[in-house]
Order: structure tokens, then C-alpha cells, then sequence
């Protein structure tokens, strides 16, 4: 019997056809993974990596991110972040505001670079961030937070007590609500308007009974008042606790000025200016209170010392103003820190020094100027470098 092989496919081009399909689908998954149309699997890896603390890893993540196709503006901030947990806050700042300009509507971004431009001292450009940080995550109690700060060292109190009230309404931590609290009535109380502190301060001191900062608000409020026994039983409460708390000097020394006991206000005026060199308010009280003591070669020198003050304040004021018509100078920061180490404000000084050096790190002056800030005795810049971008910190202005 014969067999008909003439329908068989042969062997080996079968085989062939097979490897040859193998290898075009092959190259078509590898075109399709290169064609992808966004980069969302590069962020949520960046994301989970940054979330345990592996920044190299991160990097490496979103290392091929070179285009604007959705995912790239959100993989730019996450490469910003990573930025800020290595130190490196001028590349972060860059690589923020081109996030920002790819795609407008990221809360993250917005505070990140808010807490960049409050440290180099651009307030206003920091406020602008804040707000739209603050519509786009409506929940968020932290841009309110801040809001609450900056309105508060601009000299805007109605807008930091409001900013600091919508934080308390997003129902913050304990931690953090307490710092809101304090700012509120911080603000209630340097606007003249004691009767409004009152809620804040009874829950703080529930909270707090001996923390010499709130029994020294409370000594103020009372002072306020008119009630000159209350305050001056809880200025020296706080005094107990932190004898260079000024503002209990502060509310001690007037107690005292209004019962006549003029040499011991005396003390208490040279004992807050100890702790604020330049305090305006006591300054002219001394002066007011040697006067009445004869002592007329000291109030002189007071006087001239508090005149020094005032022109310095107005020195600094044009300055930020000058800071925020020339965002990306260096020049009007290094002067601005200049008068702040002038006035023993060292603290204001290192921000201004180091935010001079963020828009132009070869600026000779600020370099200098910096290096004679590390000599100055007592002050520890070392303690401020790893906090040197906190978008929501504490009520406490830098100036103080």
C-alpha cells in the first residue's frame, strides 16, 4: 500500500514559522512597553520606595521620566521630594517649580515649594502656594497651619487668627492643634483683643497647666483686662518656670510701673532686653522709667539704643519688600540677614545667610557673613540645618 505525504508541512519550516512568530510578538510587547502612554507605574514605585526611605532607590525609579505624558509632573515631584530628604533644597526648588508649571494642580508640590520660598524669605510667593494648596486638598488642615504663621510674622493678625481657626476646624492632631490654639491667641492678643483669647487659653491651660509660655499669654490676657493682681500672680508663675520668658517680664514690669515700684520694673526691663535686644516696647518703657528716676544720661542711651532698633525694623521691612519684587537676588537676603545679626536675631539670620546661598551658591558675602555667624557664641546652627525647610512649624516668628 503506498502512503501520500504530499499534505504534510514539513518539519523544520514548521518549526521556523513558530520561532518567527515568538519573535515578532516578542518584538511587539517590547514596542507596546515603549509606546506605553503615561508614567504611573514609575510613580507608584517612587512612591513606595520614598515611603520606606530608599531614596536612591526612588531616583532610580523615575530616572527615565525625560517627557509631559501624565505621570511625569507627579514623578518630577516625587524626585523633588527625594531632593529635600538628601538636602539638596536649591535642586529641589527647580525641579518644584517646573513640576508646577507641567501641571498647576498638585497640593504637594505647592507646599513643598511654599516651605522653600518661607525659608529663603519670599513670603509672598509662599502665601500665593499655601492658598491654592489649601483649595485643592480642602480637608487639609496644614496649608491653614502655615498660613497662620506667615500672616502673623507679615503683621496681618485678623488673618492669622482666621488661617489658624480653619486649621483647628480640619480637626488636626493633638500636637498640632495645640500649636494652633496657641497661635490664635497669640494673634487675638497682639491685635488688642484679649476677650477673644479667652476659650483658646482656659483649654490650653486644662491641657498645659505649667507651661510657662501659656501662663505668660494668660498673665497678658489678664494684664489686658484689668486685672493687674491675676496677671502678676501668673507672670511670676511663668517666671518660676522660665525666668527669660519676656513677655512675663513684660506684664511683671507694667504691673509694677502702675504700683510705682519703678526700680523693680527697671529690673524687669533690663531682664527682658537680655533675652530681646531689641524689643521696641521695652526699650521705651526703660527709658520712660528712668526718666521718672532722674536717671537721665541712661535714658539717653536707652533712647538711642531704641532709636538703633526702629531704624533697623524699617531697615528690614524695605528689604523684604525688596526680597519679594527680586525673588531670584541674593543680594537684598544676604543685607536682610546683615541687620538681623545685627540685632542678635541669629536664628533669622542663618535663614537669610543660607537662602542667599540657595539662589547662588558662590555669593561670596553670605558665605562670609555666615562663617562670622558660626563664631558667634552660644548659637548652634547645627540645630537648625535639618529643620531648615518646615513648611508648618510652630506660631513662634523667626524674628523672635
Amino acid at each position: 500500500m503506498s502512503i501520500d505525504c504530499s499534505r504534510r508541512t514539513p518539519v523544520a519550516p514548521r518549526i521556523v514559522l513558530s520561532v518567527s512568530f515568538l519573535a515578532v510578538l516578542g518584538l511587539l510587547v517590547w514596542a507596546f512597553s515603549q509606546m506605553r502612554s503615561d508614567h504611573w507605574e514609575e510613580v507608584a514605585r517612587a512612591q513606595a520606595y520614598l515611603d520606606h526611605g530608599e531614596v536612591d532607590l526612588a531616583f532610580q525609579a523615575i530616572s527615565g521620566i525625560r517627557d509631559d505624558r501624565p505621570g511625569a509632573a507627579e514623578g518630577l515631584t516625587l524626585a523633588a521630594r527625594a531632593l529635600l530628604m538628601r538636602g539638596n533644597i536649591p535642586t529641589a526648588r527647580r525641579v518644584l517649580e517646573r513640576t508646577l508649571l507641567m501641571k498647576r494642580e498638585q497640593p504637594e508640590a505647592a507646599k513643598m515649594l511654599a516651605a522653600i520660598y518661607l525659608a529663603a524669605g519670599d513670603g509672598q510667593r509662599a502665601i500665593a502656594l499655601l492658598e491654592m494648596a489649601a483649595r485643592l486638598e480642602p480637608g487639609d488642615f496644614r496649608p491653614w497651619y502655615a498660613l497662620g504663621k506667615v500672616f502673623h510674622d507679615t503683621g496681618e493678625l485678623d488673618r492669622s487668627a482666621g488661617a489658624y481657626s480653619e486649621a483647628l476646624r480640619r480637626n488636626p492632631p493633638a500636637a498640632e492643634s495645640r500649636e494652633a490654639r496657641i497661635g490664635r491667641a497669640r494673634a487675638q492678643l497682639d491685635s488688642n483683643h484679649p476677650e477673644e483669647a479667652v476659650e483658646d487659653l482656659i483649654a490650653l491651660r486644662r491641657e498645659t497647666p505649667d507651661d510657662p509660655m501659656v501662663l505668660a499669654m494668660a498673665a497678658s490676657q489678664a494684664r489686658e483686662r484689668g486685672r493687674p493682681e491675676e496677671a502678676l500672680e501668673l507672670a511670676n508663675r511663668a517666671l518660676a518656670a522660665d525666668p527669660a520668658s519676656c513677655e512675663a517680664l513684660m506684664v511683671r514690669a507694667r504691673v509694677r510701673i502702675r504700683a510705682r515700684e519703678t526700680q523693680r520694673a527697671i529690673d524687669d526691663l533690663e531682664a527682658a532686653l537680655r533675652a530681646k535686644p531689641d524689643d521696641r516696647a521695652a526699650l521705651q518703657l526703660l527709658s520712660q522709667c528712668q526718666m521718672s528716676l532722674g536717671l537721665m544720661r541712661e535714658a539717653k542711651t536707652t533712647m538711642e539704643r531704641a532709636d538703633r532698633a526702629r531704624k533697623r525694623i524699617e531697615l528690614m521691612d524695605r528689604l523684604s519688600k525688596t526680597i519679594d519684587e527680586r525673588p531670584e537676588d541674593p543680594e537684598p537676603r544676604w543685607r536682610l540677614g546683615q541687620a538681623a545679626m545685627d540685632g542678635q536675631m541669629y536664628v533669622l539670620a542663618y535663614q537669610c545667610f543660607q537662602a542667599a546661598l540657595y539662589l547662588d551658591p558662590n555669593y561670596k558675602p553670605a558665605r562670609q557673613s555666615l562663617e562670622a555667624l558660626r563664631s558667634v557664641k552660644g548659637f548652634d546652627p547645627g540645630s537648625l540645618q535639618a529643620s531648615q525647610v518646615r513648611p508648618f512649624a510652630g506660631p513662634e516668628a523667626n524674628r523672635r
